[in-house]
């Protein structure tokens, strides 16, 4: 943005699922990025699948272990890279919390709240602003747009999170979903919603093989400038054009 601009420039993304990321997107976002120099840079979660702690896993089931480090160690990865300042838990990190308090198993409870503390740590050295998964709390707001990771996944979900986080003239920009998807709702005021996609490798995510709704999955990201006021805002939505990224890299007032 030029000097003097009242606007706020920013990328948001999330839906990586550790190991199980599609690379070439990733090194697409990374270029995307640098480039656009956003103020803001918004990881929306789902960066660690956590697959693993579906059952609970200790050091003792070899397989689920070393799935678990591949995957950590990719997202860990993937964060260094893409350096966001703000970070909101998806409902895959949130398996980490929650088996750090519930699991039966005090190994895997104690592994998991290292874990925990190991991540909490390295995003607060890096200066980001953390959320934890949760409908109230996990919500983050530049301007007149609000930032969640996603609570519900119908296929009214973008639509749904618009009516309840945006406010009147403003925006909702959401994850969880995998789709790309931008829909204005009713409500007084006008809001509208995006959902950006994932950064998955999707035919990686063997568990929604079965789910005809896959076929709306599509990798992407969002961009924008939000300013101060209602309907102060621009959001372009991130996606490929016979099979190649073509995105602007300046974003300036004429």
């Amino acid at each position: 943005m030029r000097k003097g601009s009242t606007t706020e420039s920013f990328v948001a993304f999330g839906d990586a699922h550790g190991d199980m990321c599609s690379r070439s997107t990733i090194d697409a976002l990374e270029k995307h990025i640098a480039e656009l120099k956003p103020k803001h840079r918004i990881c929306l979660g789902d960066m660690f699948d956590l697959r693993s702690l579906r059952k609970g896993v200790s050091n003792q089931d070899s397989e689920h272990y070393d799935s678990l480090v591949s995957d950590l160690t990719q997202g860990y990865n993937m964060l260094e890279r893409l350096r966001p300042t703000v970070f909101l838990n998806g409902n895959h990190e949130f398996r980490l919390y929650n088996t750090a308090e519930n699991a039966a198993s005090g190994i895997v409870r104690q592994y998991c709240q290292e874990g925990v503390d190991k991540l909490e740590k390295y995003l607060r050295k890096m200066g980001c602003k953390v959320y934890p998964y949760h409908y109230d709390q996990g919500v983050h707001r530049i301007g007149s747009v609000a930032f969640v990771h996603g609570y519900t996944a119908n296929m009214a979900a973008v639509k749904q999170h618009a009516e309840i986080y945006a406010d009147p003239g403003g925006a909702v920009v959401m994850g969880h979903l995998h789709r790309i998807e931008a829909v204005q709702a009713v409500r007084h005021g006008g809001a509208k919603g995006y959902s950006y996609g994932c950064l998955a490798d999707i035919p990686k995510l063997t568990y929604a093989s079965l789910r005809p709704a896959t076929m709306r999955w599509e990798n992407g990201w969002v961009f924008g400038i939000v300013g101060k006021g209602k309907k102060n805002f621009k959001i372009w939505q991130a996606e490929k054009t016979n099979g190649k990224w073509i995105l602007p890299t300046n974003l300036k007032e004429i």
